[in-house]
């Protein structure tokens, strides 16, 4: 059931039949692009970081009462500079990106998981089914996404499992509408024609060839799904609906020291360069993959 006479939607133009090769060639699909492989070494970097924030011995929560509000100052151990509470700027956006980068994957692969099942249901069987799954959806996407936000927060309360439950149920109704046209284009195909005369199960078709034929764009908008979450999960800490304190999130530190702006800018540059940073990366990473590695039909 796998030789096709036509190319799957975003099918990923990778040779090679091994691993190995198919992994030297994604490599060398981002190396060939200036825009991945920019995009690639800054989500490469806070990944590090990350790692590093597992072995540091930085405590994000001490408190330094000699040194508050300070500038960045490497002879007192302040890499970064502290905040109004004498708290290390560096241990903080180090412990930081931990949070962001375990909890936006997490929201985007439950959002791409409801998503897709939602949006293959809706685009093969059509009709009422088709009717029913999308004014569902529709009613959803009628609400401002920071709105829906904000109400799923504030009626559960801050924290990380509230976090991604509302990003997952915000982000669902872009992939599933994403996942149904290409669902309906898929399924016209001769491939999928050929497994529903073999006798194969409306979910084999749906789950074995129809989405595994639409990963390319699937991918491609997680990746970017990813930069959206981490934006999202900043701009809810800073209005109080993120990490409940004294967490290290990246938007509670931005409001925190915004009421000292004046006195210590540099408490609130590092974690605004942070998510900028990490939202680019993640943006460029897919805009390359795109251009270099899909080819639409």
């Amino acid at each position: 059931m796998r030789e096709k006479q036509d190319l799957p939607i975003g099918a990923l133009e990778i040779s090679g039949t091994s691993f190995g090769g198919r992994l030297r060639a994604f490599l060398g699909t981002i190396w060939a692009s200036r825009t991945a492989t920019v995009g690639v070494l800054l989500v490469l970097f806070w990944i590090l970081v990350v790692l590093f924030s597992l072995v540091t011995t930085l405590d994000p929560y001490e408190q330094d009462v000699t040194s508050v509000n300070a500038g960045p100052s490497p002879a007192q151990g302040h890499w970064l500079g502290t905040d109004d509470l004498g708290r290390d700027l560096l241990a903080r956006v180090v412990h930081g990106s931990r949070l962001v980068l375990v909890l936006a994957p997490l929201s985007v692969l439950c959002a791409v998981a409801v998503g897709s099942t939602l949006g293959l249901v809706a685009g093969y069987y059509g009709g009422v089914v088709d009717d029913l799954v999308m004014r569902l959806l529709d009613a959803l996407m009628a609400f401002p996404t920071i709105l829906l936000y904000m109400i799923i927060i504030a009626a559960l309360g801050a924290s990380p499992a509230n976090v991604v439950m509302a990003i997952t149920i915000g982000g669902t109704p872009g992939i599933a509408r994403l996942i149904r046209s290409l669902t309906i284009d898929i399924k016209s195909r001769d491939y999928v024609a050929a497994a529903e005369s073999a006798g194969e199960s409306p979910l084999f078709v749906m789950f074995g060839e129809i989405l595994i034929n639409a990963r390319g764009p699937i991918i491609v908008d997680a990746m970017l799904g990813v930069g959206y979450a981490i934006f999202a999960i900043g701009a809810l800490g800073f209005l109080g609906l993120g990490m409940p304190p004294p967490s290290p999130d990246w938007g509670s530190m931005i409001a925190r020291a915004r009421l000292h702006i004046w006195s210590n800018p540099w408490a609130v540059v590092w974690p605004s360069i942070a998510i900028a940073s990490l939202v680019v990366g993640l943006n460029l990473f897919a805009d390359g993959l795109n251009e270099e590695s899909f080819r639409y039909q």
